[in-house]
């Protein structure tokens, strides 16, 4: 599907804010090496924002750290666990013989041997794996690859109970000014961006 023009997509309107996410630290920067009064403080400062919950201890573990761990990556066992959790089954032999599974992928091929294709079964069922969130680059809005997760609500930023068909038409608008081809946007995210519009305006 051909990308209309940035004119088109764009109509006057209350521009909507995007959200801004933190920026790296420079790279070949090192952090001063941590002494007990540092370790200290950093606790004091949590104690001080009342009992710390998981998010606040996983923080400071990664300040003891230096850096961010890792998001774990999923296994080819536990993608097929929750694939199939999806559609009622126990395991792929099952899920092979579901007519709602096969139903759903009428006209699409999948090699029950790949971890690619299960992870794209994944992101279409489950959600976006943990692993390829808070992502960045010219096909990634709000933290995830547009071209592997087709999420609607998450890339316009909106939430499916309270949102409008105006709501959607204003996301939409809002995402064009900044990825259409014609501001040097990526032709393949504007396309992706008009079928998530179209999707969420089918139930509107």
């Amino acid at each position: 599907m051909a990308a209309l023009s940035l004119e088109h997509c764009i109509r006057p309107s209350q521009p909507v804010p995007s959200r801004s996410t933190p920026k790296p630290s420079p790279a070949g920067t090192t952090r001063k090496k941590l002494d007990r009064p540092a370790v200290q403080q950093r606790i004091a400062e949590l104690l001080a924002q009342g009992p710390p919950d998981a998010s606040a201890l996983l923080a400071f573990a990664e300040f003891i750290h230096g850096k961010p761990f890792p998001e774990p990556v999923l296994t080819l066992t536990q993608l097929k666990s929750e694939v199939c959790n999806v559609f009622g089954c126990t395991n792929a032999k099952e899920l092979r013989q579901s007519s709602e599974f096969n139903l759903a992928m009428a006209g699409r091929s999948f090699d029950f041997k790949t971890k690619a294709d299960w992870q794209k079964l994944y992101r279409e069922w489950v959600g976006v794996p943990q692993a390829e969130r808070n992502r960045s680059g010219a096909t990634c809005i709000n933290g995830i690859d547009v071209l592997e997760n087709f999420r609607p609500w998450h890339v316009f930023g909106l939430e499916p109970s309270t949102a409008t068909a105006d709501d959607i038409k204003e996301a939409f608008r809002r995402l064009a000014k900044e990825h259409h081809p014609d501001v040097g946007g990526d032709p393949r995210v504007m396309e992706r961006l008009q079928k998530m519009r179209d999707s969420l305006l089918a139930f509107r």
